[in-house]
Parts: C-alpha cells; sequence; structure tokens
C-alpha cells in the first residue's frame, strides 16, 4: 500500500517560488522573465501566494503561463494560499484543474508527491482514505 508523505520526495527537484504585494500589469514583466529562466526538469513547483493583495487578469495569466513551462518540461506546480485571497479570485475563473490551489504547504507537497498536482479549492479531504 503507497503511503502518503509530508515530507518532500528529494529524489526529485523542489522550488518554491513566494510572490507578495502585486501581480499584474505593471509586475508581470518580471515574473515572466524570470519564469523564462526557470531550468526545473520534470521537478515540483510551489509558488507561495499568501502574500499577493491583488491579482488581476494580467497575474492570472503569468500563473498559467508557469503551470504550462512546468508541465512542458515534465513537472507539476502547485499554488498555495493561507489567506484566501487568491483562492476568491481564482474560484470565477474556471482554472482550478491547471492551477491547483491548496490552503497548506503540507497539502501542496502531498499532492506533488503523489505526482497528480490536483488541487482541492474547497480543502475538503478526498483523497479516499476514509479517515474522516
Amino acid at each position: 500500500m503507497a503511503r502518503r508523505r509530508d515530507s518532500p520526495d528529494y529524489r526529485r527537484t523542489w522550488a518554491l517560488i513566494a510572490l507578495n504585494g502585486s501581480l499584474d500589469e505593471a509586475t508581470v514583466a518580471d515574473v515572466e522573465r524570470e519564469i523564462r529562466l526557470l531550468n526545473l526538469p520534470e521537478s515540483r513547483l510551489i509558488v507561495e501566494v499568501s502574500d499577493l493583495h491583488f491579482l488581476d487578469d494580467y497575474g492570472v495569466d503569468v500563473l498559467v503561463l508557469l503551470a504550462h513551462h512546468m508541465r512542458q518540461h515534465g513537472g507539476l506546480m502547485a499554488l498555495v494560499d493561507t489567506c484566501g485571497h487568491v483562492r476568491r479570485a481564482l474560484g470565477d475563473s474556471g482554472l482550478d484543474d491547471l492551477l491547483p490551489l491548496f490552503a497548506t504547504m503540507a497539502e501542496a507537497m502531498r499532492s506533488l508527491n503523489d505526482g497528480d498536482g490536483d488541487g482541492d479549492s474547497d480543502g475538503g479531504d478526498d483523497d479516499g482514505e476514509g479517515d474522516g
């Protein structure tokens, strides 16, 4: 039986990007430039967005670009939003499958360890293990 882990699988490359302030038309060019420099084949990327105070359509687009970049290189990405600001902004976007969003770092790590990267936007327990 496979066991879920709360710590990263260190056989893979892991990276963390922490965004804060605004991710909008004025700031996305810098973030896009950094994304294009990422060379993380088959890696796991966690983007901590809890400290983003503003996210507009340009910001959502750059997160989608980052998710595509990771998948093109065999990797996976998850967002962590402990405050719920980004969760609310993305809630109406219909991008749940492309931008998996988690309430805690541990949930994101578990999902990326399992290799599916599927977010649980309502914070519920849907792991199928019947533990709750």
